[in-house]
């Protein structure tokens, strides 16, 4: 009789996927905004200034609140999965350890022939988890750095603008 090797599978599995989906668009989303960000910054430049100069602080603090709504986008998603991916990759695991005991019977001993290496994928959720947490967290943390620092130089840049005379 052959034992099932336990590994990750089931509604886990479907969960774990689309977060991972999830995050990675987010992730590539970001890097393609970031991206367009730095080639568009001389033209940025330009609207923030003229933005100054017609309208003032205040429709200025406007724009630069508009940009950093854009500049959130997809924070929420990545704080989240920093926190279930993990969670969930767990729960894969208990579900796992709990059909590798249950093969092993009423004795806990391992059937003849049984493969011990192949239990070793009962952990494979956890590090999944692991790793889509840290892949959330590196977009999130990257995404917040140029947030701020960008809004940090516009507002310098609209500190020390002053209008043509």
């Amino acid at each position: 009789m052959k034992t099932p090797v336990p590994g990750i599978h089931g509604p886990i599995a479907l969960l774990l996927l689309l977060l991972s989906i999830a995050v990675v668009t987010v992730v590539i989303d970001r890097g393609r905004y970031w991206w367009s960000w730095w080639r568009g910054r001389a033209s940025r430049r330009q609207q923030w200034e003229r933005v100054l100069a017609d309208h003032g602080e205040p429709a200025a603090g406007r724009l630069l609140e508009d940009w950093e709504l854009e500049m959130r986008f997809g924070e929420p998603l990545l704080q989240a999965a920093i926190v279930l991916a993990p969670l969930l990759g767990l729960v894969g695991t208990v579900l796992g350890l709990m059909q590798v005991l249950a093969s092993l019977g009423p004795q806990l001993l391992l059937p003849a022939g049984a493969n011990l290496a192949g239990f070793g994928q009962v952990l494979l959720s956890t590090a999944l988890g692991l790793i889509l947490s840290l892949i959330a967290s590196t977009g999130l943390f990257a995404n917040q750095w140029l947030r701020r620092s960008q809004c940090l130089r516009l507002q310098r840049l609209g500190r020390a603008w002053a209008p043509p005379a």
